[in-house]
């Protein structure tokens, strides 16, 4: 685990809902393998400090973006948290592959391409603890107005295997204990079928 950055976190939020929704619908949406790796890498977060752990989970996945093209996904300095400037996507790529070095090139160019633009996510996602999906336009249940952590997911870039996984994951926590995070999981599909981590990168931290 190798942790690259320390910063100040930017959100854009002042632009129209039609906006997010036109984004947000302007990929395929995400099949159910992305949703088994969803779980797969949700189910990682299992050491909440917090007694009853709520958790929300952003409905819009993140994208490679910057500026007004970016929303509604947040933004470190005005531009994508997938990789902050002055790097770029191959940045990442030879990060992942200090660590990982037998990351297939096609999976992560499958995470690029993906990226390039937010989809919507939906129920249901199973995690363990409870958590809700929430949005832009929408107001949380009164039980998740005050969560310990908000989650936002990437697209999942896959090999053309489909036996091998990258996703990214963002952490905004609202507990001391717990830092803000940006993270790259990279997975591998057993014969069972099921997704195992194989390698994590903490590209930020907060």
């Amino acid at each position: 685990m190798r942790r690259r950055y320390a910063l100040a976190v930017f959100l854009m939020v002042a632009l129209s809902a039609e906006t997010a929704t036109a984004h947000a619908q302007s990929g395929p949406q995400p099949g159910s393998a992305e949703y088994q790796v969803y779980e797969a890498v949700l189910g990682l977060i299992d050491h909440i400090p917090a007694p009853d752990p709520h958790v929300t989970i952003y409905d819009t996945t993140l994208n490679s973006l910057c500026g007004e093209a970016a929303y509604p996904a947040p933004l470190a300095n005005g531009c994508t948290f997938l990789w902050m400037k002055p790097d770029t996507p191959a940045t990442i790529e030879q990060m992942l592959r200090q660590d990982y070095p037998d990351l297939d090139s096609s999976t992560w160019a499958d995470f690029v391409t993906k990226n390039a633009a937010s989809v919507r996510l939906h129920e249901p996602i199973v995690t363990p603890w409870k958590h809700e999906l929430v949005g832009v336009g929408g107001n949380p249940s009164k039980e998740f107005e005050n969560p310990d952590i908000t989650l936002f997911l990437s697209r999942v870039g896959f090999n053309q295997t489909g036996t091998e996984a990258v996703v990214y994951v963002l952490t905004f926590s609202y507990l001391k204990q717990l830092s803000t995070e940006g993270d790259y999981f990279v997975f591998r599909k057993e014969k069972s079928g099921r997704w195992e981590p194989h390698d994590r990168l903490t590209y930020f931290t907060k």
